[in-house]
């Protein structure tokens, strides 16, 4: 395939499987870079209704998305269209909503409005183009998009009524919880609306109270909705809100709008219309620390840390290779995927297993942590905890990485069924198992301690068809996937530390990147325990905690405020992080744009420090960059 026509159906595919919930990103598109030469084409078919769309004009294809020209398309979803050519300016009215675009702006006003654009609407061979998706989903349409059939097909709000319960089978991901919807989710005016069954039955703390036949309180921690069906007036806390949603009565079920919701509480929503899923996340069912607000800008180039070295007890065996679980690397139905063959003569050691693995077999998985006696005495466990999560959508950073980082920082991993358990001599026991669904990746993150007199034992991670068979498993480790070379060994710290050069308050910012794979890379597949089929080092220190001390000294005879700043160095980078005790999670931040304020730190006349723990459990960039800079 020539390599213009790969880049025009990734682009595409990519561009449509957007859905109606995610924010509309302004990618700073400029009119010079708009249209891609050759990135148009007459044969992608465009359905209205169940009816083909026609225009003798190209359909084109700008930063991803789909353009058609102006006219054709409003008039197509009965819109009034009006042009102002003195202003370059397109009007849409429909049904009492009207759209505003002007050519290469990257704003839309709807209803007086504004709303970011991915691109503006521009002019080809003085034709107006305007994208296809905002318009149409402002208009209450629905827009999806088949690659086989290379088809983009719109539903209008007239024929949605036609039609506007979802009848395919539906998987809800609640908090990462994978439901299977026995009553379908209902889609009206372009919103989204589930049974409020689905959150008090899998919410802690949640709970509906029926006011009347018509009308229902539905309480989520500490904010209680009130639904009347059919009414838009939605109560929070027995204060109305402007919200034009209308929940509505099915038999005996009160439906209600998720986005509502989801707003209301502090989360995010996703829709995947061609899987048929929808995540709903909240964050304070999701994570334990709130996230830190991110800044636009840049702070420099930062140095590399000085040194840093391994520190703790606890080792660390990390499964991530082959990260990605195909026939061609997966060759048998019961595998190892990675061990830590251990001989100890102290009476206690304590292990930390990572693991971070995407099913693509083809059918679903069991992987197990599973730990054997080879010894001549018997072990036990006297700890046993562990964190997983799991996910099927491109968010496996806020999905999968971010809830697991946060939890170890906060020391809140969950006790296993492991815990207290006695192996005797010859026998394999299971520590945990996870469940791997096609096309879902998981990440999973254990802490254990094994005591027993000198003790030999092989932990391991192993995969299988059947979940019963994960003891039987003694393989060696399957061979390192070269093409795909991520971590893979065991190591005897799961902790570094490092130190920065002192700080004078008063100077001049100062900044050091940390997991820089070269100053700090202290996990090498040189020196890992388990070398058998191969071992991978651990640079970006996933499954470690980092903890950095930032010595200040304050010679100026009077208190300074001093503020540290992190950003990342890679690419999208996002963390759970600990400054002198509190835990803040870092969001999604782009390298050299954005940054996020750690702290504004009062500093006497004197010494002083600032400590610092950061956890990354997958899915971020990395190196990290922390600065310091004196403020007042």
């Amino acid at each position: 395939m020539p390599n213009f026509k790969r880049v025009f159906i990734i682009t595409l595919l990519m561009s449509l499987l957007s859905t109606t919930f995610l924010p509309y990103m302004n990618q700073n598109a400029s009119a010079a870079n708009l249209i891609r030469t050759g990135l148009y084409s007459k044969d992608l078919s465009i359905i209205i209704d169940g009816e083909s769309f026609a225009t003798t004009d190209p359909v084109l294809i700008s930063n991803g998305m789909t353009l058609l020209p102006m006219r054709a398309i409003f008039e197509a979803l009965d819109a009034q269209v009006l042009w102002n050519k003195e202003h370059q300016r397109a009007t849409a009215i429909r049904e009492g909503k009207t759209i505003e675009l002007i050519i290469n702006q990257e704003t839309a006003t709807v209803n007086n409005e504004r709303f970011p654009l991915v691109v503006p609407s521009i002019m080809h061979k003085n034709r107006t183009y305007v994208p296809l998706r905002f318009v149409s989903e402002q208009f209450g349409g629905l827009v999806s998009y088949s690659h086989e059939a290379q088809t983009v097909t719109i539903r209008t709000p007239k024929e949605k009524e036609k039609e506007n319960v979802v009848t395919k089978p539906f998987t809800l991901h609640l908090n990462n919880q994978r439901l299977n919807m026995d009553q379908p989710p209902i889609i009206r005016n372009g919103r989204t609306y589930i049974p409020a069954k689905y959150f008090t039955s899998h919410i802690e703390h949640s709970m509906e109270q029926w006011i009347s036949p018509t009308v229902m309180d539905l309480q989520i921690q500490g904010l209680v909705f009130t639904f009347e069906s059919g009414k838009p007036n939605i109560l929070v806390n027995q204060e109305p809100t402007d919200s034009t949603d209308t929940p509505f009565m099915i038999e005996n079920d009160m439906y209600v709008p998720v986005h509502f919701i989801v707003n209301a509480l502090g989360g995010s929503l996703r829709f995947r219309s061609e899987t048929n899923e929808i995540y709903i996340y909240l964050n304070q069912f999701m994570f334990f620390s709130d996230f830190l607000p991110k800044q636009e800008g840049r702070l420099g180039v930062p140095a590399l840390v000085p040194e840093a070295a391994a520190t703790g007890n606890r080792q660390l065996l990390i499964s991530d290779n082959p990260e990605t679980l195909r026939p061609n690397v997966v060759p048998k139905s019961s595998v190892t995927l990675s061990e830590h063959v251990v001989t100890s003569e102290q009476a206690r050691t304590d292990h930390r297993v990572f693991g971070w693995h995407v099913n693509e077999l083809g059918k679903i998985v069991h992987l197990g942590i599973t730990i054997e006696n080879t010894g001549q005495s018997a072990i036990t466990l006297p700890a046993s905890t562990g964190y997983t999560k799991k996910s099927n959508n491109t968010w496996v950073n806020y999905d999968v990485g971010l809830p697991i980082a946060d939890a170890v920082l906060h020391n809140r991993l969950q006790q296993k069924t492991s815990q207290g358990r006695t192996v005797k001599p010859g026998e394999t026991a299971l520590i945990d198992s996870f469940t791997l669904h096609p096309d879902y990746i998981i990440g999973f993150l254990n802490d254990l301690t094994v005591e027993g007199t000198n003790a030999s034992y092989t932990i391991r991670t192993v995969l299988s068809d059947k979940a019963d068979a994960l003891t039987a498993i003694h393989d060696q480790p399957l061979p390192i996937n070269e093409r795909a070379a991520h971590p893979r060994g065991a190591w005897p710290h799961s902790t570094i530390e490092a130190t920065f050069p002192v700080y004078s308050a008063g100077s001049a910012k100062t900044g050091y990147s940390i997991s820089n794979r070269q100053t700090d890379h202290l996990l090498t597949a040189d020196n890992s325990f388990s070398k058998t089929n191969g071992s991978v080092g651990n640079p970006g220190h996933f499954g470690m905690t980092y903890k950095v001390n930032v010595p200040i000294v304050n010679d100026t005879g009077t208190a300074q405020v001093v503020r540290m700043k992190a950003t990342g160095r890679g690419g999208l980078y996002s963390g759970a992080i600990k400054i002198n005790g509190d835990i803040h999670l870092i969001p999604t931040i782009k390298a050299a744009q954005e940054y996020v304020d750690l702290i504004d730190y009062v500093v006497m006349p004197g010494e002083d420090l600032i400590e610092i723990e950061v956890m990354h459990a997958g899915g971020a960039s990395l190196p990290l960059a922390l600065y310091i800079e004196t403020i007042q």
